[in-house]
């Protein structure tokens, strides 16, 4: 499920971090990860997987 989470969010014109909309940017509170390698449950479109690109992206598993 980690492949498609992250593959969709590397495509998503919508991906926004939630450490970077909290304005904690790149820090020890941040999570690098999350703007670097992007996933989409470390957006803050994700609503617990309602997120209207991530459930229009065809079958998941």
């Amino acid at each position: 499920m980690t492949d498609v989470l992250t593959s969709v969010a590397e495509k998503c014109p919508d991906y926004e971090a939630i450490t970077a909309a909290q304005g904690y940017g790149i820090s020890l509170l941040g999570n690098v990860e999350a703007t670097v390698h992007p996933r989409c449950d470390w957006c803050i479109n994700w609503h617990g997987g309602s997120c209207e690109i991530y459930c229009g992206f065809g079958d998941k598993p």
